[in-house]
């Protein structure tokens, strides 16, 4: 009978240790839990902002104003939409009655220019000054006047505005890309004692090169005349008479 009590009582002892126990490792899970929690919470955090990162979600950017609005500028105003206006077309040579750069004497008649290059003597007998630019004529009359002249050259003749080259919407000269409305091939000289001396070029200038050089070497306008004597011309007397001549003399 004696064994009893004792044997309840070390029961007893025996579950106070355990619920001891348990409390005791629960507390010590509790412990353990928090710290690992925060962890778990600020890995899962960093994860996901750099999945945003990597995707291109601009949270952490600030919008970017362009320079004129960083200013304090005023804001440029939008474009409003509406029918497409062709392209301003650059101005195109010739410009004047001559430049240097161009090369070549011009004149502006009946809706169109004529275009010559001329020698150093035959600009000279023009009035042409060699060594500076020259612009056309304010007044029509005076420049349908030199047009008279610069025609019995032997100038071509084009028509305004130019019909461009199919792909073609300009060039620095027109008369590069463009055919003339009307060509001449004629070179032209006027010797001192009257009449006129003519060289057909229709044909090209097979045949007449180097000989046809002398026609910029000459010095004066009488030895033009027989450098065009000499690649084979034709002398008219008369220039109302020439057939080629009567039609320089009208546009």
């Amino acid at each position: 009978m004696g064994s009893f009590p004792d044997e309840k009582s070390t029961k007893a002892e025996m579950h106070a240790r355990l619920t001891t126990d348990a409390k005791s490792s629960k507390s010590s899970r509790t412990r353990t839990s928090k710290p690992l929690l925060a962890i778990l919470t600020l890995l899962s955090l960093a994860g996901a902002a750099f999945y945003l990162y990597r995707n291109g979600v601009p949270f952490h950017q600030t919008p970017t104003l362009s320079p004129s609005w960083n200013d304090e500028s005023e804001r440029p105003v939008p474009k409003i939409l509406g029918p497409e206006l062709p392209a301003p077309v650059e101005p195109f040579e010739p410009l004047q009655r001559y430049s240097l750069d161009y090369g070549k004497v011009a004149c502006w008649q009946d809706g169109g220019v004529w275009i010559k290059e001329l020698t150093p003597v035959e600009m000279s007998s023009l009035g042409i000054d060699r060594f500076r630019d020259t612009a056309r004529a304010l007044e029509q009359a005076d420049e349908d006047a030199f047009c008279t002249r610069l025609r019995m050259r032997g100038a071509s003749f084009w028509q305004l505005p130019p019909r461009w080259p199919e792909h073609v919407n300009w060039c620095d000269a027109m008369d590069d890309c463009v055919k003339p409305t009307k060509k001449v091939s004629l070179e032209v000289g006027f010797p001192t004692s009257g009449g006129v001396w003519m060289l057909d070029t229709s044909r090209g200038w097979e045949g007449l090169y180097p000989q046809s050089l002398g026609l910029r070497n000459a010095l004066t306008m009488d030895e033009r005349c027989e450098v065009i004597k000499d690649l084979g011309g034709r002398f008219c007397e008369d220039i109302q008479a020439c057939p080629e001549m009567a039609a320089l003399l009208r546009p």
